[in-house]
C-alpha cells in the first residue's frame, strides 16, 4: 500500500470481529514502528502485546471496572475539557456534536459505551509505556511509534484504536502484565480485523488547512 493511502485509510475501529491475528504479524508492526524517529536514538518505548487468555482476563477486569463506575486513575494525569485552551476545546465540541448526529440512540446510549467497556472486542492490544523520569521528547517520540505501528496495521489489512479506555486502570493492567512501576503505561492500541457495524463507518472531521497552516514566504 502506498503511504500516502495507508494515511487516508487508517480510521478508529471501535468494534473488532473475534477473528485471531497471527502473533507474526503483530511482531512485525512492532518491528515496523521500530522505525520511528528517537530523541539521540534513545528509543524509550517498551512494548507489552496482550492477547489470548491474558486479553481475555483483562477485559473481564475492565469491564467490572466500568460497570461499577469505578474512578479512573491514569498514570498520565488528565484534564477536564473546560480547561483546555479554546481551540482544542471548540474542536471536541464539534466532534462530539458530529457524532451524535450522525449515531442511533441505541447506539448513543449503549453500542459506543458497551464498546469501550470491552476494550472494543479487541483480539490484541499493545500497551505502550516510557520510563516515569522521562523528557517530553520521550513523549514525542513515543507518538511517533504509535502512529507508524498504526499505519503499519493498515498496510496489513488490520484495524486499530488507539484510546484512553485502555489506560485508565493502570493497576488492572498489571495484575495481567509485569510492567514494573518505573514505566509509565501511557498509550493502549488495539489491533484487529474490522467488523462491519454502523459505529465502524463513523469518522471524526478535520479541520481546513486555512484554520491550522500559516505559510510564510
Amino acid at each position: 500500500m502506498e503511504t500516502k493511502q495507508a494515511i487516508e485509510d487508517r480510521h478508529s475501529v471501535r468494534v473488532f470481529t473475534n477473528k485471531d491475528v497471527e502473533v507474526n504479524k503483530l511482531k512485525g508492526l512492532v518491528k515496523l514502528a521500530q522505525k520511528a524517529p528517537s530523541w539521540v536514538d534513545s528509543q524509550p518505548w517498551k512494548i507489552y502485546l496482550v492477547r489470548g487468555k491474558s486479553l481475555a482476563k483483562l477485559k473481564e477486569l475492565h469491564l467490572k471496572n466500568s460497570k461499577t463506575d469505578r474512578s479512573a486513575a491514569p498514570e498520565w494525569p488528565t484534564m477536564h475539557r473546560v480547561n483546555w485552551d479554546e481551540f482544542p476545546r471548540d474542536n471536541m465540541a464539534k466532534l462530539n456534536l458530529h457524532r451524535t448526529n450522525y449515531l442511533t440512540k441505541d447506539e448513543l446510549d449503549s453500542g459506543w459505551a458497551e464498546a469501550q467497556q470491552n476494550l472494543y472486542y479487541a483480539p490484541a492490544v499493545f500497551y505502550l509505556t516510557i520510563p516515569q523520569n522521562s523528557s517530553n521528547w520521550s513523549i514525542y517520540d513515543l507518538g511517533a511509534f504509535a502512529q507508524k505501528l498504526m499505519l503499519a496495521a493498515t498496510d496489513m489489512g488490520l484495524g486499530s484504536m488507539v484510546a484512553y479506555e485502555f489506560v485508565k486502570y493502570p493497576d488492572e493492567i498489571r495484575q495481567i502484565l509485569p510492567i514494573p512501576e518505573k514505566e509509565a503505561i501511557a498509550v493502549g492500541i488495539a489491533v484487529g480485523y474490522e467488523a462491519e457495524d454502523h459505529i465502524n463507518n463513523f469518522r471524526s472531521e478535520r479541520l481546513s488547512l486555512d484554520n491550522v497552516l500559516q505559510i510564510f514566504d
